[in-house]
């Protein structure tokens, strides 16, 4: 009995130990991003390796984890390797707790992980660790048990996802099957399987229904980083070998990806003769012959003209079939007519004042041939056509210059307006100077709505995103947009109201896509999300690229 009480209060003590860190103040942890050693460029796996550390170190009141930026800037005052010694000395410069350090050793396809956990002030003797993995996807549930190792022994927190018991030969624990790359060249984070909905993981849901607050699980992947500014994305087999491919804008490439076998890889880039700024793009295969067209509608330098062009694969590679047209292009999936190519005149001044047309292929080049009416200014960057009113068979949903949505009959009629803004995007044409000292005039461009073929019931939904601006739109000239979200629309006989939305989501949706993303034969919504522009000097860009799959 007294050995069983010793124990006992020796469980107590060091549970008391653990604990007090968390209950004097706010801990705060700085992240070295982890040293890769690796024949290849894994500079993805570490940035994934790093959010995911961050994401399940940080707790609100508890543990703070200082940015990957304030880290980074201290390090290169810091001599020599980061042994525990210089990582002590880091961690006194930016005033942290505990430093968290280490390295990712690629060798074929296993993966291993070494990590120290320093507590600064000494108090706490250094947490060591060693994990190794077969691929990429086994390498992430050992971060996860490392996570939860440091937030118990270090933090006093407890975790239900707490590393398996090892003492003992009896067989291991079951573990619920996740779907996990094989490729260990595969970012970190991977398309969840979930019976249903859209969007994350079991008590985080991602997207809600307004009329009977259901809550859908994710079912999402996420790309790496890349160091560019996305400015649209458009899914199709632009190559004609049977697979969907992605293609991507940025201000002067057209860059294509495809998704498979669980990799998303770029295939080709184009930038050959673009001499202007990319702001949308389409593909459908609008002259017949076969091949699905990349219809790309981009400004002149001085973003007061067009200069858009379209490339199609000749079997080796894309070549410009149109180029230098003067018209803003909006592919529209009609249910009764498939795909069709919208197009709009410029008007001198404004984006939202030209007329809009149907275009067709003629004499080698896209022509004008059935307006298209709407009662108000709208941009065909921003406009879709559909069933989306009962009864119509071709409704028209537009953005305004406001960025508020319209909704206009078969005969342009218009019927309804939102009172609140959506869409949100820093892409614009350069107006004339209207005030004197005005160094420049931004007109901003509208986002892409899409709506949806109807269901069986014989409803249909238009997508939008809504961007969120730091000022709130309130500035005429500055916007910055830092969080987004997925909405989707059903017209209720009265106008449009939302019937679900995902959660608000870090970055800017610029454009976004529906189509069989990663060639399961499944429909996925496909975003481009910009992280930051790089506007500032000391700034790069960086953009990403989220796959949502959508319930059967």
């Amino acid at each position: 009995m007294k050995k069983l009480k010793s124990a006992v209060l020796s469980v107590l003590l060091i549970a008391l130990s653990t604990s007090v860190f968390a209950a004097a103040k706010t801990a705060t942890v700085a992240i070295v991003p982890f040293k890769v050693n690796a024949e290849k460029d894994m500079g993805f796996l570490r940035d994934g390796v790093y959010d995911m550390l961050s994401t399940r170190l940080t707790k609100e009141g508890e543990v703070e984890v200082l940015t990957r930026q304030t880290v980074e800037k201290a390090l290169p005052a810091t001599p020599g390797p980061l042994t525990e010694a210089v990582g002590r000395e880091l961690g006194r410069k930016l005033g942290a707790d505990c430093v968290l350090f280490g390295s990712l050793t690629v060798l074929g396809n296993g993966i291993s992980l070494d990590a120290k956990m320093l507590d600064v002030a000494g108090a706490k003797p250094t947490m060591s660790f060693f994990e190794q993995s077969e691929d990429a996807g086994g390498i992430i549930s050992r971060i996860n048990a490392m996570a939860a190792d440091i937030n118990e022994k270090m933090f006093g927190r407890t975790a239900a996802a707490a590393r398996p018991a090892t003492a003992t030969a009896a067989a291991p624990q079951p573990q619920t099957a996740q779907p996990a790359p094989t490729d260990p060249f595969a970012h970190p984070e991977k398309m969840l399987k979930q019976p249903s909905g859209l969007g994350g993981g079991a008590g985080s849901p991602f997207a809600t229904s307004e009329e009977s607050a259901r809550e859908f699980s994710p079912q999402f992947w996420k790309s790496a980083a890349y160091k560019l500014a996305f400015n649209g994305i458009a899914l199709g087999d632009v190559d004609g070998d049977g697979k969907t491919e992605t293609v991507i804008i940025t201000q002067d490439k057209v860059v294509v990806y495809r998704y498979e076998q669980q990799r998303f890889y770029q295939v080709t880039e184009y930038e050959a003769g673009n001499k202007g700024i990319n702001i949308g793009v389409d593909v459908a295969d609008i002259n017949g012959n076969g091949m699905p067209e990349i219809i790309v509608t981009s400004l002149t330098l001085t973003r007061k003209a067009l200069a858009s062009f379209v490339l199609e694969w000749d079997g080796k590679a894309f070549r410009r079939i149109v180029d230098n047209a003067h018209w803003y292009f909006r592919v529209c999936d009609l249910p009764d007519r498939g795909r069709v190519l919208l197009g709009q005149e410029p008007r001198f001044g404004s984006p939202f004042k030209g007329k809009i047309f149907e275009m067709i292929w003629r004499n080698g080049q896209y022509e004008p041939e059935t307006p298209v009416a709407v009662s108000a200014e709208a941009n065909v960057l921003g406009l879709t056509i559909g069933q989306i009113v009962k009864g119509q068979r071709e409704t028209i949903a537009a953005y305004d210059p406001a960025d508020r949505i319209r909704v206009f009959d078969e005969a342009g009629k218009e019927e309804w307006k939102s009172s609140e803004k959506y869409g949100g995007s820093t892409l614009h044409y350069l107006g004339n100077i209207d005030d004197q000292g005005q160094t420049e005039r931004p007109i901003y461009l509208p986002m892409r709505l899409m709506t949806l073929k109807p269901d069986k019931d014989g409803k249909s939904q238009v997508l939008a995103i809504r961007n969120f601006d730091i000022a709130d739109r309130k500035a005429e000239v500055f916007r910055v947009f830092n969080e987004s979200q997925i909405i989707g629309f059903g017209w209720d006989g009265l106008g449009l109201q939302p019937e679900w939305r995902t959660r608000k989501m870090t970055g800017c949706i610029r454009d976004f896509a529906l189509g069989d993303f990663d060639n399961d034969g499944e429909l996925e919504m496909v975003c481009a999300v910009v992280l930051d522009e790089g506007r500032i000097i000391t700034t790069v860009p960086k953009s990403t690229v989220i796959a949502l799959k959508f319930a059967k």
